[in-house]
C-alpha cells in the first residue's frame, strides 16, 4: 500500500480546522481544570473524553460544563 503525503495546498486548507479544534481543546481543558462541579461525570472523565478528536471538547461544552 502506497503512503500518500498531503500537498502544501491541502495542508493550507486543513490548518484552520486544526487550529479551531486545538482552540476548542484548550478552552475545554482550562474550564475542566478550574470547574468546581460538572453536570455529568467528573474531572478525570472529562479530561479523557476531551482528548477524543474532533468531538471530545464539544461533548464537554455541551454535556459536561456546569451552568453558571
Amino acid at each position: 500500500m502506497k503512503k500518500r503525503n498531503l500537498t502544501s495546498g491541502q495542508k493550507q486548507m486543513l490548518a484552520p480546522f486544526v487550529a479551531f479544534e486545538l482552540t476548542a481543546l484548550f478552552i475545554a481543558w482550562a474550564d475542566i481544570i478550574k470547574a468546581p462541579s460538572f453536570r455529568r461525570g467528573n474531572r478525570t472523565t472529562w479530561l479523557l473524553i476531551s482528548l477524543i478528536q474532533p468531538i471530545g471538547p464539544w461533548l464537554y461544552l455541551k454535556f459536561g460544563k456546569a451552568k453558571a
